[in-house]
């Protein structure tokens, strides 16, 4: 017996939404999973996905598997049911990259998408970022202002986070069942979303116009660096060559002033020499 056909024989709850509150209808819809979640709980078994990788634009077989957990949680504005289970990967993912600074930023945009992942260095320019083997995924079906219902996900059979608004006439029996399926990847494209191959074209001409503009942002800033660098070098050459002709200057007036006070004090000696013997001589 599958877990489907189990909830199928626990008909306790009543789904339909005509008689119920929006409160009542969340409980009901709480009690659908929690009985959901117990089944999985119990049967501690692992479910094949097909796990799409939007950001990497690939597609891997990944394991849905437990431990399966269900919580409630209010506040003043919400009333919420969270599941949480894990996901695995079948094969590991690994991206090469040709310099540190590009698998850090790899690394960067994949955590937000909740997915850990280490940087391995093969060499000065090969560089790969390999994904956690396992990672979290995550189920929330809310009620607000005890109004509107919304469901949220995060990495259920794909990357993308999403957050889906639902009218009360939605909620019934069947929709928890679709759900269900989709959480265990076997109802994947309930909320897959689909791209025309125009929409496709212009998002590949817009990665091209980003990569263009970074590329000449790259240039740019290379560009001002080496002219920053050259202005340094210039300026240092300039205060060494500024520093050197005074230093010469400092030199050279020194060397004039030492040979004037050398020359005057020789010629006061001849002087007074010369005196002396016309002295010498006037009284012979």
């Amino acid at each position: 017996m599958n877990f489907l056909e189990e909830l199928e024989n626990n008909k306790e709850q009543n789904y339909k939404t005509k008689d119920k509150t929006p409160k009542e209808l969340w409980e009901s819809c709480f009690n659908y999973f929690k009985h959901f979640v117990s089944i999985l709980q119990k049967d501690s078994n692992s479910f094949g996905v097909n796990f799409n990788f939007v950001f990497l634009n690939i597609s891997k077989t990944c394991l849905v598997s437990g431990p399966f957990e269900i919580t409630r949680s209010q506040n003043d504005k919400e009333l919420k049911l969270e599941i949480n289970y894990h996901t695995t990967l079948q094969k590991p993912i690994s991206i090469k990259r040709k310099d540190l600074r590009s698998a850090e930023v790899l690394q960067t945009r994949l955590s937000k998408d909740g997915l850990v992942s280490n940087i391995n260095n093969k060499s000065d320019n090969e560089f790969s970022v390999k994904l956690n083997d396992k990672f979290s995924s995550q189920f929330q079906l809310i009620l607000e202002n005890n109004q509107q219902f919304k469901i949220t996900y995060r990495n259920v059979c794909t990357t993308t986070k999403r957050t889906i608004l639902l009218k009360k006439s939605e909620i019934n029996e069947n929709l928890m069942d679709q759900i269900a399926k989709y959480l265990l990847g076997e109802n994947d494209t309930m909320y897959k979303e689909l791209i025309s191959a125009d929409e496709i074209t212009k998002i590949r001409e817009q990665l091209k116009i980003n990569d263009e503009i970074k590329a000449k942002r790259e240039a740019k800033l290379q560009a001002k660096l080496k002219e920053e660098q050259k202005q340094e070098e210039e300026r240092i050459a300039n205060t060494l060559k500024e520093k050197s002709k005074r230093y010469l200057a400092e030199k050279t007036q020194e060397i004039k002033d030492n040979s004037t006070s050398f020359i005057k004090s020789k010629t006061e000696f001849l002087k007074n020499k010369l005196i002396e013997k016309i002295n010498r001589l006037k009284q012979k």
